[in-house]
């Protein structure tokens, strides 16, 4: 009996001792996948990442990363800090007050057509390439999207992408009506860019420009947008009082928004000058002149609209005598960066269409 008790405590002590060796091995395991998983993380690699998700940044260190996230910064330095939308949005509120005044109508039409202008200055629209379109107007002819890529700003992309869908080739004035919301037409109703300034606004307020408070009316209370960075509007405003006051058009840069690298830069002085013009804020720009000054500056922006309101461009001569340099640096500006002639066409015709302004609205 005693034998046989013998046998079994030992062949339970055996198994006791199979089962610690069994669990200290698990343990082994265990702490040895931690250690893994631990220096993954120190090393910027998250525990279940695949190795093609992965590079050396070091020789000693991988770091993940998605490859989408990696773009060409050198393509941004062709194009400003701010749109010509958000620069004659900043030209038309009011520094402190955070707000437009409240019976500008032109404001709204005018910014959509700045948009079909800056998609055609970064070379994502152009007019259609047919001969025929020369016996039309300029704001008659149609457009087309020849780059879908997208810029990064939110109401250019969604304009874009309805450009780019829309298979029937409108024209540059149908293209501003329907994002405008102009149109009786109730399959393109949802073409309009609904909120335009506010979303603006907001972008600048992103970019730091701006800055948001509430403010109570008499009946309502309202988001404002007050100057929070005066030096964007300040460099905004001398461009175009030297366009418009100075014989001599000379552009000050500024490494934050407007760097010497960027494209077309007198293309874009010239749509902004009409777009503040249309959009009727050109007044807010000039209200520090004396009258005689105040005068001729609306003058010579009555000027740019006729001699850009065609393309190719022409210079015709005017009264003011102001900015005798600027048909000869646009023309060099055109022949040295190989700016797309169909592009210009929109430039041309959205001009255009701002010249007639007061009799479309």
């Amino acid at each position: 009996m005693s034998s046989k008790l013998s046998r079994r405590r030992r062949v339970i002590s055996k198994d006791k001792a199979d089962g610690s060796d069994n669990s200290a091995a698990e343990e082994e395991e265990l702490k040895l996948k931690e250690r893994k998983s631990l220096s993954k993380i120190r090393n910027g690699i998250a525990p279940n990442a695949s190795s093609s998700s992965v590079i050396n940044d070091r020789s000693d260190t991988k770091i993940a990363y998605d490859p989408e996230d990696i773009v060409d910064s050198s393509k941004d330095l062709r194009y400003p800090l701010l749109t010509l939308m958000e620069e004659v949005l900043l030209v038309g509120l009011k520094d402190k007050e955070g707000y437009l005044s409240f019976w500008n109508d032109n404001i709204s039409y005018a910014l959509r057509g700045m948009i079909l202008m800056e998609l055609a200055l970064r070379g994502r629209i152009r007019m259609v390439n047919d001969p025929a379109r020369r016996r039309f107007d300029l704001p008659d002819r149609l457009i087309e999207c020849i780059d879908s890529t997208m810029t990064g700003e939110t109401l250019l992309d969604e304009a874009l992408k309805l450009i780019k869908n829309d298979d029937s080739h409108l024209s540059v004035a149908d293209w501003i009506d329907l994002l405008s919301g102009e149109t009786w037409n109730l399959m393109k109703m949802n073409y309009q860019l609904k909120q335009v300034r506010e979303r603006l606004a907001k972008g600048l307020v992103d970019k730091g420009i701006l800055k948001t408070e509430r403010k109570s009316f008499l009946l309502f209370d309202m988001a404002t947008h007050p100057i929070q960075d005066p030096t964007a509007k300040r460099r905004v405003v001398s461009r175009i009082l030297s366009m418009l006051t100075n014989r001599t058009f000379i552009i000050e840069y500024d490494e934050k928004f407007f760097p010497e690298t960027v494209g077309a830069k007198y293309i874009r002085s010239i749509c902004l000058v009409t777009g503040c013009c249309a959009a009727n804020v050109l007044e807010n720009v000039l209200v520090d002149l004396d009258f005689d000054a105040r005068d001729q500056a609306f003058v010579r922006a009555d000027e740019l609209l006729s001699e850009y309101s065609t393309y190719p461009f022409s210079s015709k001569p005017g009264s003011s005598q102001i900015g005798t340099n600027l048909y000869k640096e646009v023309q060099a500006e055109i022949e040295k960066e190989k700016i797309d002639p169909l592009a210009m066409e929109i430039v041309a015709g959205v001009i255009d269409i701002f010249g007639k302004m007061d009799a479309i609205i």
